[in-house]
């Protein structure tokens, strides 16, 4: 288990609506002692897992994935979050991510509980940047727990009034058809493929002057090989730089966008 460290989200009152909002403070900080602690997360002083899946008790078949848009390495449990890491890393969207990355415990039935997040990921959307906090599972039959469905109702009304946005993902979600499916399997296939510098170069040139084409061209742009230039143009879609429709057939005449390097702070790294 990693050294962790303490972030505690602070109640105060909010006057707008009537209810509290969380902030965070830094254990052994000075806010952190004037503060009235309404919850903690605990989180890894290296900036990895806040757990391993090491160990033979895991009910899943478990394992490790290397990331190349965030430069993390991943733990998993079961397919879902298996899933939800490729999902993350195909989506442009994604600015950043980590999974198993923090642990929140807050009040509950007159004690504490925990929910080790499995999956944490920083998203730019039309209305702006936001922190999805997720639990994943495989079906929907974990409704049928009260107990489980009560605790983590309770865990998502702590991370909202922090201002993340809490949400269960199931693996069919996550899935989809089989389009979405193949796509994920080719493309992420190729997530270490190298792009030599050179096309790299090619690849913002052709940013510059026509964002909008279609995936043959950028194929031909960083390789006229089809297989080196389809390679390449995957490892492009891994690292967020372009953005296609994974729930479409990836042919030659499909339209992308390429996208500039983005440029952000991570919410999710504490």
């Amino acid at each position: 288990m990693p050294h962790q460290s303490e972030v505690f989200p602070k109640t105060f009152p909010d006057e707008d609506e009537g209810g509290r909002r969380l902030t965070f403070v830094e254990h052994g900080s000075d806010a952190a002692a004037a503060a009235r602690i309404g919850a903690r997360i605990y989180v890894a002083d290296d900036g990895g897992p806040i757990r391993t899946i090491m160990g033979d008790a895991h009910r899943h078949y478990t394992g490790e994935e290397h990331s190349a848009k965030t430069g993390l390495s991943n733990p998993y449990e079961g397919g879902t979050e298996h899933a939800l890491i490729v999902d993350s890393e195909l989506r442009p969207s994604v600015l950043d991510y980590r999974t198993q990355g923090a642990r929140l415990r807050y009040p509950y039935g007159g004690g504490r509980a925990e929910w080790i997040i499995d999956h944490l990921r920083h998203v730019r959307g039309p209305g702006g940047d936001h922190v999805e906090a997720i639990e994943c599972k495989p079906d929907v039959s974990y409704l049928a727990d009260p107990e489980e469905r009560a605790k983590l109702e309770a865990a998502f009304r702590v991370a909202a009034a922090i201002g993340w946005r809490p949400r269960v993902m199931y693996e069919r979600q996550i899935r989809g058809g089989g389009e979405r499916q193949i796509n994920f399997g080719h493309i992420y296939a190729h997530q270490t493929a190298t792009v030599p510098g050179d096309r790299l170069d090619a690849f913002e040139e052709l940013v510059l002057r026509t964002p909008d084409t279609t995936f043959r061209e950028l194929r031909e742009a960083l390789d006229p090989d089809r297989r080196r230039g389809t390679a390449m143009a995957h490892a492009l879609i891994c690292r967020g730089r372009v953005d296609v429709d994974l729930d479409l057939h990836l042919h030659g005449k499909l339209r992308v966008r390429l996208l500039p390097e983005p440029a952000f702070t991570s919410l999710i790294r504490f």
